[in-house]
């Protein structure tokens, strides 16, 4: 406390309460006179140590409750972009899926004339697999070049913005997982359709 003496008037008496004690003042009028008193938690600095022990009152070492909220706030942000890229990935799949499938249909008419010139059902699905993956793959790359330079921008910003050092990190399993997921799903659309087409066209 600042040592201030002032004159307290008694406004209300209270039953006996062990857990209490004798009275009661008003948590502004202590919080004029000692603005740290009745806080819940006390932050100190590495290696020092409190004057006297507070009752109700907790000790935290400064730099480890920084850390530790950063840590949350860090686990929360992967979980928000781990969502998001979930999101965005499966509507690429979707996608990626569904134009492979159409230009498959749309080309039933190709797969006629290359099975009556004498192309086998495994040689079209071939065919089918391989022009596939081709796009796919291509698609793929493309993709993976055009984030790299805003997240390396980002990353050149952000060093400057804290002036220290922050390199670019990817998650290499989600980048196989998104990779080598769409053509997967990409190829099964792309066989589907065409063997079903050619299966229409057979019977």
């Amino acid at each position: 406390m600042d040592g201030a003496t002032v004159t307290l008037t008694v406004a209300k008496v209270l039953p006996d309460d062990p857990a209490r004690g004798d009275f009661v003042v008003a948590r502004d009028l202590v919080r004029a006179h000692d603005p740290a008193a009745l806080t819940d938690d006390i932050f100190v600095p590495a290696g020092a140590k409190a004057s006297a022990a507070v009752p109700g009152v907790a000790l935290h070492d400064a730099a480890e409750s920084a850390l530790a909220d950063c840590n949350t706030d860090a686990k929360l942000t992967d979980s928000l972009a781990m969502m998001l890229i979930v999101i965005a990935v499966g509507y690429s799949v979707i996608a990626v899926a569904n134009s492979m499938a159409m230009a498959a249909h749309g080309r039933r008419r190709d797969f006629g004339v290359m099975k009556s010139a004498g192309g086998t059902v495994r040689q079209l699905l071939f065919t089918s697999v391989g022009e596939t993956t081709l796009v796919v793959a291509i698609g793929a790359a493309l993709g993976v070049l055009v984030t790299l330079p805003p997240l390396a921008g980002m990353a050149a910003g952000l060093s400057e913005a804290i002036s220290s050092d922050v390199s670019l990190h990817l998650n290499s399993g989600t980048i196989v997982t998104a990779v080598f997921g769409t053509p997967a799903a990409a190829v099964l659309a792309g066989v589907a359709v065409t063997a079903r087409t050619l299966k229409r066209q057979t019977g």
